[in-house]
């Protein structure tokens, strides 16, 4: 519907820089699109538009998370030291339920509404290994509203046998959810093929998956680097390949249609793939440091010119709360530079965070002309944050100034804030 939001708009512009009207006029067309932006009041030219009143409240972006797993929602919080013991005691036995058609459907939809619910209009996700359990998986973020990029795990060694795969099957499945899925809703729905990681993936496997990947111009997400054990692993599954990257590379699945998932331990010549390849980054500092794999050297990577996002990594995150993993973000960048003063590794600020949850992630994800801030043309995916809750003392004016508002959202914020949620001007939540 044609509509017109007043309210105090704040959008990223880039890693430093924010928008911010103390109060504007959010102008949206039918068809979801923002047709203006204005600090005047634009309703005398919007006479038959339908209006909405916010005018204490923030209207911002949604939140993009680039990094998650919907099998694994029930395990949030649930801790197994590191990631191998948490995998085969924890999750492998949990994602075998997904096996059942009843069971995958009950917590897909409660996984997507819990996302929208926490703000965030657009998530990468991993399902299981399960066909069936995928296809749920998109009819659930189809009736959601949600935009988002979904895929069905794969896997075909070094996994207990009932999460085994045969390597042929695993790609005729994926190939069957691409032709049925990908681009649905005029691209709404994407498909990402999802190899789990190279430990659990034979060559055959990675080498068709690039093959596929080329041939439907999909997404490609997986995990790299994310603990020392694992690239242990990798060294004696792989021998004959000089690092973890290589090959990913020699599979051909690196592209700028490539999320690697943590990167918490790579090297130079790593890097340089990355870079060359265009391959993209998922952030994800709560998992990193709940499964106690590492802290990745954000500022080290940034300055390297490589594409970052951010991602919640429920379950190995606690929470599918952005504003969470901006904070987390924040703290664990610090902690970096505490570890190494002499590299000068200037912690993430406030306004970069917010870049990482919102633009940033929609460039991770290549939809950065779509959607991940306010802008004429774009999506009118955002929301409707009622940051005066977090104003005890509503006599104070501390927030009064546009970066104290996004601290204090980043900081203390979570679904509570959020009184409603739009996807392409729709209302989801």
């Amino acid at each position: 519907m044609n509509s017109i939001f007043k309210g105090k708009i704040l959008s990223p512009i880039s890693k430093s820089k924010i928008f911010f009207l103390n109060l504007g006029y959010l102008v949206i067309s039918e068809k979801g699109k923002i047709l203006e932006i204005s600090k005047n009041n634009l309703r005398n030219k919007y006479k038959n538009f339908l209006f909405f009143d916010f005018f204490d409240k923030i209207l911002c972006p949604g939140f993009i998370d680039i990094h998650n797993h919907l099998p694994q929602l029930p395990l949030i919080g649930i801790s197994s030291s590191t990631l191998f013991t948490w995998l085969n005691r924890i999750v492998f036995p949990y994602e075998e339920k997904f096996g059942y058609k009843e069971f995958a459907q009950k917590y897909s939809g409660i996984f997507f509404h819990k996302l929208l619910k926490n703000g965030t209009t657009t998530t990468s996700t991993y399902v299981t290994i399960h066909k069936e359990a995928t296809d749920i998986a998109f009819k659930s973020a189809k009736e959601s509203g949600i935009r988002a990029f979904i895929g069905k795990v794969m896997m075909d060694r070094e996994v207990p046998e009932n999460m085994l795969e045969n390597t042929q099957r695993s790609l005729q499945d994926s190939k069957e959810l691409i032709e049925k899925w990908d681009g649905y809703d005029e691209g709404r729905l994407r498909y990402v093929l999802t190899p789990r990681f190279a430990v659990s993936c034979s060559f055959p496997m990675l080498k068709g998956i690039g093959e596929l990947a080329k041939k439907y111009n999909v997404y490609i997400q997986s995990h790299l680097a994310e603990s020392k054990s694992e690239i242990e692993l990798i060294q004696k599954l792989y021998p004959e390949f000089e690092n973890y990257t290589e090959i990913y590379y020699r599979a051909g699945i690196l592209s700028e249609k490539t999320i690697m998932a943590h990167c918490i331990y790579l090297d130079k010549k790593e890097i340089k793939t990355l870079q060359n390849t265009g391959t993209k980054i998922s952030h994800c500092p709560t998992a990193n440091r709940f499964l106690s794999s590492g802290i990745m050297p954000y500022r080290k990577l940034e300055e390297t010119g490589l594409t970052i996002g951010l991602g919640t990594d429920v379950a190995g995150g606690y929470s599918l709360s952005m504003f969470n993993e901006m904070k987390e973000a924040i703290e664990t960048s610090k902690t970096i530079n505490f570890m190494n003063p002499k590299e000068q590794y200037k912690p993430i600020t406030v306004e970069e965070a917010f870049y990482l949850a919102t633009l940033g992630g929609a460039t991770a994800l290549s939809i950065e002309n779509e959607t991940g801030s306010l802008e004429k043309g774009k999506s009118a995916d955002f929301l409707v944050v009622d940051y005066q809750k977090l104003n005890d003392f509503k006599d104070n004016d501390i927030l009064s100034e546009v970066k104290n508002i996004l601290s204090k959202m980043i900081y203390c914020g979570d679904e509570r804030i959020i009184e409603q949620v739009y996807v392409r001007g729709k209302r989801v939540v």
